[in-house]
């Protein structure tokens, strides 16, 4: 079976059929979504960028850590996710995860989420002062 497709190719011209055709696909995709993240989560495995553990396991570790210290399940799911972006957005990779997360948690997780390379940094930064 094909895939029904809207048939512009400028977006003025599209109708109500085509717009609806393109909401049907977006549904569909937003449901893939949290098989989309595991899987990328899954690509964490083998990336070490320089850590004794691979980004992976950091990640469990970091989840792990904050389910024992009683936090809540958005919490827990913020910390595993935290470095989703290191292989796409190194760069900015706590942006790339707070931006993923920000529809889904509290302001308060996401603010946690998009920052937490400063906290980090708490520990490396000084060695970079010229």
């Amino acid at each position: 079976m094909s895939e029904k497709r809207a048939k512009f190719t400028a977006m003025e011209h599209g109708t109500a059929e085509d717009w609806s055709i393109v909401a049907e696909s977006n549904i569909n995709e937003a449901s893939e979504l949290p098989n989309k993240i595991i899987d990328h989560l899954m690509m964490l495995g083998n990336d070490y960028g320089g850590f004794a553990v691979d980004r992976l396991t950091h990640s469990i570790q970091t989840a792990t850590r904050a389910y024992h210290d009683g936090r809540d399940e958005e919490y827990v799911v913020c910390a595993l996710l935290h470095d989703i972006g290191d292989n796409l957005a190194p760069s900015n990779h706590a942006d790339f995860a707070a931006t993923l997360l920000q529809p889904f948690v509290s302001e308060k997780n996401y603010w946690i989420v998009k920052h937490h390379g400063i906290f980090q940094g708490y520990y490396f930064f000084s060695l970079f002062r010229t």
